[in-house]
């Protein structure tokens, strides 16, 4: 087995998930899940205002947009109290970044996307391993995404990863 595939193997034991596919990078890892959410030419995400940019960027080469929401000031994550008003028939995906070690409060971010038929996109770059009300952050939106560059706290000089249940993303991901 070659050291991707028992890298992947092991990361989906220890994240908890049925899927973990290797990306050449965290900016990649997003892309493709934005991709598996069939966000495309018209199509919004909904971001955090304060993240890195590779949590946005990758939905310009799909033709989608960006829609920024607030965050709470206390947590740097993205305030579920700004999203639902942001959702239009054109929202796709809401991208959610635990920051700084920090999970995002999942619960109401998940009954909100659930209510308007929005997948949800995890971004745990930051917050490898965190836990959010005895969950890992990771476990609990649609797809998650991991950065494994050197300034991360799994590093694996540059690398990504994206996690998933859904034996239909994680084929479309595989082709991607």
């Amino acid at each position: 087995i070659d050291v991707t595939r028992k890298f992947e193997q092991e990361f989906a034991e220890w994240q908890g998930t049925k899927y973990a596919l290797g990306f050449n990078n965290g900016t990649s890892a997003l892309h493709a899940a934005m991709f598996a959410c069939k966000v495309g030419v018209g199509d919004e995400i909904i971001c955090p205002s304060v993240t890195y940019w590779a949590s946005a960027l990758p939905c310009f080469s799909l033709g989608a947009t960006v829609v920024f929401a607030d965050i709470d000031p206390d947590t740097l994550c993205i305030d579920p109290r700004d999203i639902a008003h942001r959702i239009t028939d054109r929202t796709r995906a809401i991208v959610v970044v635990h920051y700084c070690g920090y999970p995002a409060d999942m619960d109401p971010i998940m009954e909100i996307a659930r209510w308007h038929s929005v997948k949800v996109i995890e971004d745990v770059s930051h917050t490898h391993g965190a836990i959010y009300k005895g969950r890992k952050v990771g476990t609990i939106g649609d797809l998650t995404c991991f950065s494994f560059y050197v300034t991360k706290n799994i590093i694996t000089g540059e690398g990504g990863m994206v996690t998933t249940e859904n034996d239909d993303w994680a084929d479309t991901i595989r082709v991607y």
